[in-house]
This record gives structure tokens, C-alpha cells and sequence, in this order.
């Protein structure tokens, strides 16, 4: 009954189940990207399963129609989930449970995977004009992508995630980091220190969501991830977005310090899990 999504339908039927479960979810061409890693149950459900940053664990994402639970839709889900990445060669599988949602935090532990983190979502409202580029801010180039790569391999190890984080080949992280709607890089005698990206939220076109922020390690509390930040409140604010939010481990104290400086309001965010494949 579980398939590989194969039809317009099938993908239809995702975004359905999205729409309805999910406060930030893609829009169907994003679904349509990644429709080799989409499992679809017809009765209403479907699972994600792609390779992650984390170190032998795939990311894994199950999801119900709130009337169709209770039948077995998602356990089926999370045997084929499970089966499908072991077959991507990992020996676990990570994903994300929303904040408050004990029931499903209580299914995905009945079933072999345990809590590994918390975060914290981060929300800043916009005003037009308001931001500023200061110097040594500039929006990233192809010149800049060696160096931003760099600091990407340097950055990610203290990435909180539900495993030990490892970085991308480049043409990978080109393909996948640097596909969002804008990216900035922090510059000191013509280097690159720090970078930030800032993403697309489905097809919401209101607001943006911070993708990756990271400097090196030999340039932090120089304030260059606050400059980083404040030209993305004005990039986004110059263009009409009305809202920028992230999320982050709730040990991240840096990042939410650094955006608490920005105005940046903090929510209970989602739970991490992960469990053997």
C-alpha cells in the first residue's frame, strides 16, 4: 500500500497533509524536489526520508492527517521510513517532533526513538526601512563561495543537531545551501569570516527563515554574526517580507544572545528525535 510518490495526486496529497499539519511547510514544487524521498500511504499520510548532516543518521519525517490516526497509517509509515534508511546506508534516523505535541512525541518513542534535543524558535517582526549594511557586509558572490564554504566545514561542528553534524562535499553544499532567496558574507581584509543564508517558507510570501549562520571559530564575539543579521533585516524589510524566524538547540546560549541583540522574540520550538534503523 506505502509507495514511492509517483503521481500529480500523490503529491497533492502530501500538501494536503502538510497544510494541515503543519504550521511552516513546503509548497508542492519543493514537495515536487524531493519526490524520490517521498513515501505516500493513500489513506492518508506520507514519510520523508533523505540523507542528513548528521553522521550516519538519515532525516526522517512522518506525517498524518489528524482524522486518519489511530489506524496504523503511521506506524506502516515508520516501518517503510525506517527500511528506507537503511537503504540509504544509515544505521539511524533523526527527525522532529512540534513543540507541545506530547502524543506524537509519546508514538515516536513507543516505537524505538528517543529525545536527543530541544529548541527554541526565534521570531522577529519587520518594519520597512529599518536594518542596516554596515561595511565588510556584502551579498554573497561566486568569488565568495570557496571561503564561505570554509567557514561552513568549520562552523557545523558545533551545530546543535541529533547526532554529531559532518559538512557536505561542495558541490553539494552549493546545490543545497546556497539555494535560498538570499545569502551574505561578513569580509575582513578580503576574507571571508562568516556567511548567512536566509531561506524561502514554503510558499509564504510574508515571511523568511534563517538558514545557516556561522562564522569561524577564530573571529566569533567580534560582533560579525550580528552585522550578518542586521543586513538580512534589511535586505528582507527592504523587499517587504514582514517576518524572519529560525530555530535553534536551546544550548545554542551564542545564537540567542545574539538574536535576543536584534529583537528577536523566542518561542518553545520542536523536539528532536532519533532511533536504529
Amino acid at each position: 500500500m506505502i509507495r514511492l510518490v509517483d503521481t500529480r495526486a500523490d503529491l497533492e496529497l502530501c500538501l494536503r497533509v502538510v497544510r494541515e499539519v503543519e504550521e511552516i511547510g513546503p509548497s508542492i514544487e519543493e514537495l515536487e524536489a524531493v519526490r524520490d524521498r517521498l513515501l505516500v500511504h493513500p489513506d492518508g499520510g506520507y514519510a520523508l526520508v533523505k540523507d542528513s548532516n548528521v553522521a550516519n543518521s538519515a532525516y526522517a519525517m512522518v506525517r498524518v492527517l489528524p482524522d486518519r490516526r489511530r489506524r496504523g497509517i503511521g506506524s506502516a509509515l515508520v516501518e517503510a521510513a525506517v527500511a528506507a534508511a537503511r537503504r540509504l546506508g544509515s544505521d539511524s534516523a533523526w527527525g522532529v517532533v512540534h513543540a507541545g505535541d506530547e502524543e506524537s512525541l509519546s508514538f515516536a518513542t513507543g516505537r524505538g526513538f528517543r529525545e536527543v534535543g530541544r529548541e527554541v524558535e526565534l521570531r522577529r517582526r519587520l518594519v520597512a526601512g529599518e536594518g542596516a549594511v554596515v561595511g565588510g557586509v556584502v551579498e554573497l558572490r561566486d568569488e565568495h563561495r570557496a571561503g564561505a564554504y570554509a567557514v561552513s566545514v568549520e562552523a557545523i561542528r558545533d551545530m546543535p543537531t541529533a547526532g554529531e553534524p559532518e559538512a557536505q562535499a561542495f558541490d553539494d553544499w552549493v546545490e543545497n545551501e546556497l539555494a535560498g532567496v538570499a545569502a551574505f558574507v561578513a569580509l575582513e581584509d578580503g576574507r571571508v569570516v562568516g556567511y548567512a543564508t536566509l531561506e524561502p517558507i514554503g510558499d509564504d510570501p510574508t515571511r523568511l527563515e534563517h538558514g545557516f549562520t556561522g562564522v569561524l571559530p577564530t573571529h566569533r564575539r567580534r560582533g560579525f554574526a550580528t552585522a550578518l543579521g542586521q543586513a538580512q533585516i534589511a535586505w528582507a524589510a527592504a523587499r517587504g517580507y514582514q517576518e524572519l524566524v529560525t530555530t535553534t538547540g536551546v544550548s545554542n546560549a551564542g545564537l540567542r544572545r545574539q538574536k535576543a541583540k536584534l529583537g528577536y522574540g523566542e518561542l518553545e520550538g520542536p523536539v528532536l528525535v532519533r532511533g536504529p534503523v
